[in-house]
């Protein structure tokens, strides 16, 4: 029809939230700022250069023993040179520095791609909450307009004698119910609007119901599976132990000598500001420092780094776990909610059929107004229930895809071009000049100290728990007031002062 408006479609909402959400784009300039930390940690390995200019003059008089005035010293100076600095060894702390930092960026992609699974999932969530809460409105509306006609039909029939007061009152309450039911959908309509806004950066249109999502698991097996495979929660917290790991290296390591090597190059003139008197000045040093007492503060920053690698194993075992019962809770949400919409359809149609021939029979005498409201309300129960059923099969096909780690853009949308959560990272590397970082590098890998720690403690298996014989039950009066300090004591600051000054 000319002039009629397509109804916007889920993938056109995904695409704009993955180009425009602000939660998400702040999440990728954190991204880049991580980047940062491998480009910091890399700088020992390339080559150092600055220059250094001064001019310097100092007057000094002296009274001399043998007068009575004073004599005057002036010294005057001048002088440039440029010093270059380069690492020749860190005993493989810089290597492992290095490391841990490229772990924690590929962490923070793992972040990056939980944060565009929540955005995602939140703009799904939204979208079919929208279409629900319309739906919602749209049945509610037609029971009211149902429940009215039937209002108007038993006052008629009230005043013809065929039915009692009490009938007209209870199609009167019933309409009332469902008109206040309708007013919390509207408002709920309202407020999934808004959710819908807030991610996706402007207001729903008319929304296409649409197809399902793609790459959805069919077996609970597969569903665990992907999720031990892909999930991004899981992987954070795996990457998170693996740069703890080389935060221990980088804490042995420095045990171990370093190599430097310096040099400088410049003109001076130590007697006066006069160009034509500068002199060359050159010089060179290979520095070698060698940790001999460190009073136990190496010692301690490697128990440290051991421990926070334990703390990351037990991290990445809690990842495990919460991401294993958020795969199965989504997974039986789904399959419920399959079987609710299937016997929500069956139990419409059935509803339907009833209420025709209770209309029928009402209308013939032979039928209460009781059934006919029955009726009503079991048509409008089967309707929500049809509703409810497949908002929540939608979402939970899309929880289930969040913790698996499949609700992105690329796998959502055809054709989207996917953000290169790497670009930033290999365009930084390349900017930066260091003629000897290759072969530094490679020196100091070799000697990288162990990045192994002490195991975890192990996890004791949870006994069974010989349930004892059950105490009497409290009782007694309600407890009013809290046991709190009073007088001075309220005020430890005071309190803490006076006897200071005492």
């Amino acid at each position: 029809m000319p002039g009629t408006v397509a109804a916007e479609t889920l993938a056109e909402a995904i695409a704009d939230a993955y180009r425009h959400n602000p939660q998400l784009q702040a999440q990728r300039a954190e991204l880049r700022a991580l980047d940062e930390t491998v480009i910091e940690a890399m700088s020992p390995y390339r080559l150092g250069a600055s220059i250094n200019s001064n001019i310097a003059f100092n007057e000094r008089r002296q009274r001399g023993l043998s007068s009575e005035g004073f004599s005057v010293f002036e010294q005057r100076s001048m002088g440039a040179s440029m010093s270059i600095s380069q690492l020749l060894s860190s005993g493989g702390r810089t290597a492992a520095q290095v490391s841990a930092a490229e772990a924690d960026v590929l962490s923070g992609r793992e972040r990056l791609r939980e944060v565009e699974n929540s955005i995602l999932f939140e703009v799904i969530d939204a979208y079919v909450s929208v279409l629900r809460d319309q739906q919602l409105v749209a049945i509610q509306t037609r029971a009211v307009g149902n429940y009215e006609r039937q209002v108007a039909q038993n006052r008629s029939r009230e005043a013809e004698g065929d039915l009692a007061m009490t009938d007209v009152a209870q199609a009167q309450a019933q309409m009332l119910i469902i008109r206040a039911a309708l007013a919390q959908s509207l408002a709920s309509l309202q407020q999934s609007r808004s959710r819908f806004a807030t991610v996706v950066g402007r207001n729903p249109g008319a929304l296409d119901p649409g197809p399902g999502l793609p790459a959805v698991p069919t077996t609970s097996v597969e569903a665990q599976r992907a999720a031990a495979d892909e999930s991004p929660i899981l992987w954070q917290a795996i990457l998170n132990e693996r740069a703890s790991g080389q935060r221990i290296a980088a804490a042995r390591a420095e045990r171990a000598p370093s190599i430097s090597a310096q040099g400088n190059v410049g003109y001076v003139n130590p007697a006066g500001f006069q160009t034509r008197d500068l002199g060359s000045n050159i010089g060179g040093s290979i520095n070698l420092t060698v940790p001999f007492f460190a009073q136990g503060v190496i010692g301690s920053r490697v128990r440290a780094a051991i421990a926070q690698q334990q703390s990351a194993t037990f991290r990445v075992e809690e990842a495990r776990r919460s991401v294993a019962a958020g795969v199965l809770n989504a997974w039986n949400q789904t399959v419920t909610a399959q079987q609710q919409l299937r016997v929500g359809q069956e139990a419409v149609t059935a509803a339907e059929a009833a209420l025709g021939g209770v209309r029928r029979g009402f209308a013939e005498g032979f039928r209460s107004n009781f059934e006919v409201i029955d009726s009503e309300q079991r048509l409008l129960n089967a309707q929500l229930l049809t509703v409810n059923a497949r908002y929540s099969l939608f979402a939970g096909q899309a929880t289930l895809l969040a913790f698996i780690g499949r609700l992105q853009a690329a796998v959502l949308v055809e054709g989207i071009a996917p953000y290169d959560a790497g670009a930033n990272l290999a365009t930084q590397r390349r900017d930066q000049f260091g003629p000897f970082l290759p072969l530094v590098r490679a020196f100091d890998r070799i000697q990288r100290p162990s990045a192994k720690g002490y195991p975890a403690p192990t996890i004791a298996a949870a006994a069974a728990v010989r349930a004892g014989v059950a105490g009497p039950a409290p009782d007694g009066p309600l407890a009013t007031t809290l046991p709190l300090p009073s007088g001075d004591a309220l005020d430890p600051i005071s309190a803490s002062g006076s006897q200071r000054e005492k």
